[in-house]
């Protein structure tokens, strides 16, 4: 993923390398060419920060379920591996870390109507070596018009169900899409049969009124508390079919661990 460094302005030493004529209306700019950044082999100096560039994406947009979540997942459908052409339609679940732990919910959404442009993996005007801007500045204007024309904005319907506790971590099983785990901290795992709120969120076209207001009682179909404190490495096996693994630590800092291996 392509990121952007971008310096703070109140570094002196950085601050005499920005041009006079970028500087008076941005009080942060960069003071020098972005350049993509590295994991492990970059190191971040005082005063340098990362930034995400937008133009490596096909579609970018941000949205919430209520309360920070801790850990996502994306539910598999039926719609098909190979999609690329908008729009798109995405499930998924998420778990919730709210003030207080009574107010806990699994969000099980539904993110429709999600319309973006799809550009050539290797730009025409690169090939050509026409350097003309034209070409930017109408990619530019066009995304201007998607933010501002109603029929383009995605729709998220939302399902909420109760659950004891933040979650730490949650995980859709691949062969079974509808059974969720989750893992909480109150040290318990969880898995739950979330096919009727999945099926009900395929069969509606648009949410109804507050629906997302509601948080439905559901109770899960196996509880393993053989755990004394929380955890969050839990995954499902790829291979066997309702084999859940979870993986513990006895002590910060080592490698020492607990590996427990579940069926449902």
């Amino acid at each position: 993923m392509g990121r952007k460094i971008k310096r703070k302005a109140g570094v002196k030493k950085q601050a005499k390398r920005i041009a006079p004529s970028s500087s008076s209306s941005n009080p942060a700019v960069a003071s020098g060419p972005a350049k993509v950044w590295q994991p492990g082999v970059d190191a971040l100096e005082d005063g340098e920060e990362l930034h995400f560039d937008p133009e490596a994406y096909n579609y970018l947009r941000g949205f919430g379920i209520g309360w920070s979540c801790l850990s996502f997942d994306v539910v598999h459908d039926q719609l098909g591996l190979v999609r690329s052409e908008f729009p798109h339609t995405l499930y998924g679940v998420a778990g919730t870390q709210a003030d207080k732990a009574s107010r806990n919910y699994i969000g099980i959404f539904k993110l429709s109507n999600i319309s973006g442009k799809k550009r050539e993996p290797i730009p025409s005007s690169a090939i050509d070596g026409d350097s003309d801007t034209d070409v930017d500045s109408e990619s530019s204007s066009d995304g201007e018009d998607e933010e501002t024309n109603e029929d383009t904005k995605p729709i998220l319907h939302l399902k909420k169900v109760a659950h004891a506790g933040c979650v730490n971590r949650i995980r859709s099983m691949t062969q079974k899409p509808h059974i969720c785990a989750t893992w909480g901290a109150t040290g318990h795992v969880q898995v739950w049969d979330l096919s009727s709120i999945l099926n009900s969120l395929a069969e509606s076209a648009t949410p109804a009124p507050k629906e997302d207001d509601v948080i439905h009682r559901q109770t899960p179909v196996k509880v393993f508390s053989g755990h004394k404190a929380e955890g969050y490495a839990i995954d499902w096996s790829p291979l066997v079919t309702g084999s859940l693994f979870l993986v513990t630590a006895i002590r910060a800092f080592t490698c020492g661990s607990r590996l427990h291996l579940t069926g449902t």
